[in-house]
């Protein structure tokens, strides 16, 4: 089967599978299901937890890693109402990304559908090519861009370095089989992040403050 079919289809309706959450600690969350419309990749539910998480810090500035067209940001900015600045960032239309499942994915027009928000912002650039100086500090970050395991352990590095104590970092597409997050996910545990999975979904967090 194509890993692309995989992924999408897998993306509207997650299973929990073991994987990750033998290695870490996972938790139920039962959340409130905001009103949509919800991105391709990110369903009702799993938005509904990763606004729960979001206003559990209540973050004044929050950060993306793969906005894509914006939808997933829309809802949070709907719903978080401590946030002042939301930063999407995404690649050019033109960008090639490391695993073919994932060139479907790659946006037309970066944040285009939060774009009417004046909390919302949009840096259109690989993050490979970021470093911390050309980000705010932030309360949260979440991770849902380019799933290379390259890419995903330095954002996930970069994201350390961002997120304020007291903050949470959030990754989506841990556990599914198409992309690398998992792997990663289970080094970076390894090495002390104390990474838990959500279960029954496809999100794992860490709240910075947390012994590391």
């Amino acid at each position: 089967m194509d890993r692309a079919m995989v992924r999408e289809r897998k993306a509207s309706a997650p299973s929990f599978t073991g994987g990750l959450a033998e290695r870490i600690e996972t938790v139920a969350i039962r959340p409130q299901i905001v009103r949509g419309p919800f991105s391709n990749y990110l369903n009702a539910n799993e938005c509904s937890i990763l606004i729960d998480l979001v206003r559990s810090v209540s973050p004044r500035v929050m950060i993306e890693f793969g906005c894509n067209m914006g939808l997933t940001a829309k809802r949070v900015l709907e719903n978080v109402h401590t946030l002042e600045t939301y930063v999407g960032v995404d690649v050019f239309r033109d960008h090639v990304p490391t695993l073919a499942c994932q060139l479907s994915e790659v946006p037309m027009e970066p944040g285009e559908l939060a774009a009417g928000d004046d909390r919302f912002f949009v840096l259109v650039r690989p993050t490979l090519k970021l470093r911390a100086s050309d980000l705010e500090p932030c309360d949260a970050l979440f991770i849902d861009g380019d799933h290379s395991d390259e890419a995903v352990s330095y954002e996930s590095e970069l994201a350390r370095d961002l997120v304020r104590p007291g903050g949470i970092i959030v990754w989506h597409d841990h556990n599914n089989p198409a992309v690398e997050v998992t792997q990663v996910l289970r080094r970076l545990h390894k090495r002390g992040w104390p990474i838990v999975a959500v279960e029954n979904s496809w999100l794992a967090f860490m709240r910075i403050g947390d012994a590391a």
